[in-house]
């Protein structure tokens, strides 16, 4: 964004470094959006265990990560207590829509999302 701009601009890093006067806050947005996508891409093939009830589960530093399927064969998510807003057709894409919400949750906790 710029003061005397009404429009924004997709650029990349370098181009909104000089257009803001910001020359570490882009490349920082930018290596966060990378590794976000990165580790989205890697998250079903991380090592999901399976609960005695049968449902996939992760814990992550004290954060419990539950799949299961619905009584309509469908599949929903749980963060912790919480569960998520809706279910799902695949258990791959109630993983993903986990990811997506666990991330928005937990974006600035470097003990999740420091370290590859």
């Amino acid at each position: 964004e710029h003061p005397d701009l009404d429009e924004n601009f997709d650029v990349g890093c370098v181009c909104a470094e000089k257009m803001s006067g910001d020359y570490e806050g882009p490349k920082r947005r930018e290596a966060k959006l990378r590794n976000r996508a990165a580790r989205r891409t890697r998250w079903l093939q991380r090592k999901w265990r399976v609960s005695a009830k049968g449902n996939s589960f992760l814990n992550l530093e004290g954060y419990n990560l539950v799949v299961y399927p619905t009584k309509t064969g469908r599949w929903g998510y749980k963060i912790g207590d919480r569960f998520g807003p809706r279910t799902y057709p695949t258990n791959n894409e109630a993983k993903l829509a986990l990811f997506d919400d666990f991330w928005m949750a937990t974006q600035d906790d470097d003990r999740l999302w420091a370290y590859d």
